[in-house]
């Protein structure tokens, strides 16, 4: 007897489609999976996390996380990794933000801290996808949706790593009380702005 399987998955931006035909008389099997994605419509404004001399400070984005146990994990990736302040950033989807730590790294040492936290795994794995090796974060609108808005600082103990001057002056742009005469800073000046176009979530 001939059996046929259909399932689909729908996402924000996409519908997944598979297909398993078994036909057991012939003992075969036929497997198809496709993905049907909307396409790009809106063009948004982002920073990248790579610094002017090719280090790295740390990007990471939540999404269906509340606020309070992504502050318990950036506590916790302060006292294991000794890491300075992180800054908060709250979006206008309930339970997602962006967290950003100016301490800059290796991308060795950065993307090991990445795969520690429970960002969404595509964000954390970008890394290896993007040519321009770097993770981005968007600070312009996206489609018919806010700015990230700065909602709190995570205070750190410890504050001996050196941190990305460029990312610091933007933070403080972005509405962050950074007192840039504290703590040893890279003196880089110029930071990566990226503009993508995307059909993810913009409404």
């Amino acid at each position: 007897m001939i059996i046929l399987k259909i399932e689909t998955k729908r996402k924000d931006n996409y519908v997944s489609l598979f297909v398993r035909l078994n036909i057991p008389f012939v003992k075969k099997t036929f497997r198809w999976h496709t993905i049907l994605y909307n396409s790009p419509d809106a063009w948004v404004h982002g920073y990248s996390s790579r610094t002017q001399d090719g280090r790295y400070v740390l990007f990471h984005d939540y999404d269906n996380l509340d606020k309070e146990s992504i502050v318990n994990e950036l506590k916790y990736l302060q006292e294991v990794h000794n890491l300075g302040d992180y800054y908060l950033f709250r979006m206008d989807r309930e339970n997602s933000f962006h967290a950003v730590c100016i301490d800059t790294f290796s991308l060795r040492d950065a993307y090991k801290i990445q795969q520690e936290t429970a960002c969404d795994l595509a964000f954390i794995h970008s890394i290896k996808n993007l040519q321009t090796k770097e993770w981005i974060l968007r600070w312009g609108k996206k489609g018919f949706r806010d700015c990230p808005e700065f909602d709190c600082v995570v205070k750190s103990k410890y504050g001996c790593r050196i941190k990305s001057m460029a990312h610091g002056l933007f933070m403080k742009k972005m509405g962050v009380a950074i007192d840039m005469k504290k703590g040893k800073w890279d003196g880089n000046k110029l930071l990566a702005f990226v503009d993508y176009d995307t059909a993810n979530r913009i409404k």
